[in-house]
Formats: C-alpha cells, structure tokens, sequence
C-alpha cells in the first residue's frame, strides 16, 4: 500500500474572480462521486490522485474571500506549482466569469436565466474522463456510477486504508474486466483505450478515434472535463437535445456561443437536473 496519511499538509488559499457557483459544482461532483475515489460533504471536495509518480490526495471548500482553502497531502517535494494549476484547472478557478455569462445570457437558448458561477467540473485528466465517458454510453448517471463503481474497487491502489486511487491504464489493460456488466464490446474498447493511452500518453484525444467504440461524444466529453475545453458543445448527447427541443429554433444555433460552449453545455445539464 502506497500510505500518504503522513505526507505532509500544504494549505494554500486559492483564489478566483466571481461569481463562484460553488454548492451546483458540488451536486454535479456528487451525483457521480467515486467511493474512496472523491467525497462529497459539508461544502468540501475532495479527490485522491497521482502527480509525478506520487501519489496524493487534496480536500478543498470554500474560505476567505473570493478564494477556496485547499489542503494537499502530497509527498513530492518537486512540481508543486504546476501541480496547483493542474488543480485550478480541475477546479475552473481561472475561468473569467463576467464575461463568459455576458455572451451567454444574450443568446436565444437561455434568455438571461442563467446559474451564476457555473464552472466546468472537472477530473484529474483526460485518460479518467474518457473511461467515465465510456462507461457512460447510452445509460444513466447513476449506472455508469455503478459499473464505475466496481471498476474502482476491483482495479484501484489503495493509497491508505479508506482511499483509492482511480485505476491506471496499466491496470485496466493488465484486467479482464469481468467485474463490469457491459457489453464485451465496451470493455475491449477500455483495454484499447489503455493501450493506446500507455504508447501514446500524449496524444490528442482526437487521435482516439481509431479505436472501435469511441466517437466524437467520448472525445468531447473527455477534453471537456479532462482538460478543461471552454468550447465544447455536446450536440449528440441526450439531455442537450431534451433541452433544445424545449427552445425555439432560432435557439440551436450555438456558433455565437464560442469559445464559450462548455459552459452551456453546464447550463443546461444543471438547469435540467442532470
């Protein structure tokens, strides 16, 4: 067991210009929460996680003005300015908010009802993202959370006793996946995203598209919330579509919305429930 409870605490002050939608960024996290992956409580996040070989974990919630309190357990003793903006990618604290919210309230879809602050939610990274997207094809949140679920716990690191790491391409590569009720054609295309994750770790992920079982969805979905995209606009996906066909026509075109799309497409996921 790789134990990090007695790395050391860094406590830092993370700030960000307002509005912050920080409880709706919550709720999204929570309803897709990993078991001793990430937790979800008291108006905290956290998440474990590996950075430079090094595994760690950080809690983060809000603190003084116009900033969260974010407490790293890490054990690196190199890196930790660039680890901090992988985190405030993840968290979306540089994202400019007056002005995104100005060009999407003035678009026909949302009329000026908008949720104030609303980020980007993001994961650790893009390899993450693109096996919840997977796993996320053509059912609920709540069943991908639970193939997602057994994924964790049979392919996890255990980095203390109550904490996970979210599993590796080397592990899911190395596994059957079994344990996960999906279609067999859905856990081949995991072992090839692995696969190709690990010869390739820098690849783009439109590059992905050479693997049977992705598509634009998966790719989308994956810089979106792996790397922090402002402007992708999920066309295909099922609750964007419920949502458009509530509005009137002249509301679907969304070409005035860049580079701003991610962020209507959180709009209308989180104004919808989703």
């Amino acid at each position: 067991m790789l134990n990090i409870e007695t790395a050391p605490v860094r406590q830092l002050e993370l700030r960000y210009q307002p509005p912050l939608a920080w409880d709706n960024m919550l709720a999204f996290w929570q309803a897709r929460t990993l078991h001793q992956v990430e937790w979800v409580n008291a108006g905290c996040y956290g998440r474990t996680f590996t950075y430079l070989q090094q595994p760690g974990w950080f809690e983060v919630e809000p603190g003084t003005t116009h900033s969260l309190t974010l407490r790293l357990h890490w054990a690196g003793s190199e890196g930790l300015g660039t680890l901090v903006q992988q985190l405030r990618r993840l968290l979306d604290l540089d994202a400019s908010m007056l002005q995104i919210e100005q060009q999407l309230a003035s678009h026909p879809l949302f009329k000026g009802q908008l949720i104030n602050g609303l980020r980007i939610p993001g994961l650790w990274n893009q390899w993450e993202a693109g096996v919840r997207a997977i796993l996320g094809q053509q059912v609920s949140v709540a069943g991908a959370r639970t193939q997602l679920n057994r994924l964790v716990q049979a392919l996890g690191a255990p980095v203390s006793d109550n904490k996970l790491l979210f599993p590796s391409p080397q592990a899911v590569l190395a596994s059957d996946l079994q344990m996960i009720k999906v279609p067999a054609l859905r856990r081949q295309t995991l072992r090839d995203l692995a696969a190709f994750v690990l010869a390739e770790p820098d690849a783009a992920a439109e590059r992905w598209l050479t693997i049977k079982g992705i598509g634009p969805w998966t790719i989308n979905y994956a810089r979106m919330r792996g790397l922090g995209d402002s402007d992708i606009w999920l066309a295909g996906d099922l609750g964007i579509q419920k949502a458009l066909a509530r509005t009137e026509n002249t509301a679907t075109n969304t070409d005035t919305l860049a580079p701003w799309r991610s962020y209507a497409t959180f709009q209308l996921w989180l104004q919808k429930g989703e």
